[in-house]
């Protein structure tokens, strides 16, 4: 049998009436709805700002309070709360309405924003000239991220405290792809490489290099393959 406490709860989040004989439980529960649901809109408008402006104010809003009662927040720092809207839009809204890409981009942004800072290990991009692909593993900063879209590929990472994103061409998705999942650099450069194909250029690595250092991409380069467990 429920508790009076979780009655109210449910009755807030709508999932019941109002508990029997509890003095004032209507005003009371239209009172805490009502704050929640300009909670639930401000906490996912912090993360997601693309897809708030494609629905405008009055739909995000419904949107975010529809999904705080699907999967609410776990923890006291709402800036955790949103890992799960994209695929609750799948099953809202359907892939091809574009809103799951957008939440996912929204999200990616929101997450490379948050995530843990790291320096350029600036001397270790000396063994780019001593060693061989095969024996080197790039290291990319903690911030990016690389998103299949349905659109194509993009890249997210953080510049300064601000969260980029662009879109790539297949041969530069390929790279990203290939290091991020841990291969070494001669793989990743294989894996890139075009073959037989008019319509891309070959991949430019020290175009991609330079890009990598000016937008603070590349955190390291190693000579062993790194732990993903520890710092680089």
């Amino acid at each position: 049998m429920k508790t009076e406490q979780q009655a109210f709860v449910d009755a807030v989040l709508g999932r019941g009436p109002a508990p029997v004989g509890l003095r004032g439980a209507d005003r009371g529960v239209e009172v805490y709805r009502n704050n929640l649901r300009f909670l639930s809109a401000q906490a996912l408008g912090v993360a997601f700002e693309r897809l708030r402006a494609e629905l405008g104010e009055d739909e995000f809003a419904s949107l975010a309070w529809t999904y705080w009662r699907h999967d609410p927040p776990r923890s006291g720092d709402l800036g955790d709360w949103g890992a799960g809207l994209a695929p609750f839009l799948v099953e809202r809204a359907g892939e091809a309405s574009g809103l799951p890409d957008l939440a996912r981009l929204d999200w990616a942004v929101h997450e490379a924003e948050r995530s843990a800072d790291a320096a350029l290990d600036a001397e270790s991009l000396q063994l780019l000239g001593t060693t061989a692909p095969d024996s080197l593993w790039l290291v990319l900063r903690p911030a990016v991220r690389l998103l299949a879209q349905r659109e194509g590929a993009v890249l997210v990472w953080r510049s300064r405290w601000r969260g980029e994103w662009q879109a790539l061409p297949a041969v530069e998705a390929a790279f990203f792809d290939a290091v991020l999942s841990g291969a070494d650099l001669g793989v990743a450069l294989e894996r890139a490489a075009v073959k037989g194909s008019g319509a891309e250029v070959d991949f430019d690595f020290g175009a991609w290099l330079q890009a990598a250092l000016q937008n603070a991409w590349l955190q390291a380069v190693r000579a062993t393959p790194p732990n993903p467990n520890t710092t680089p």
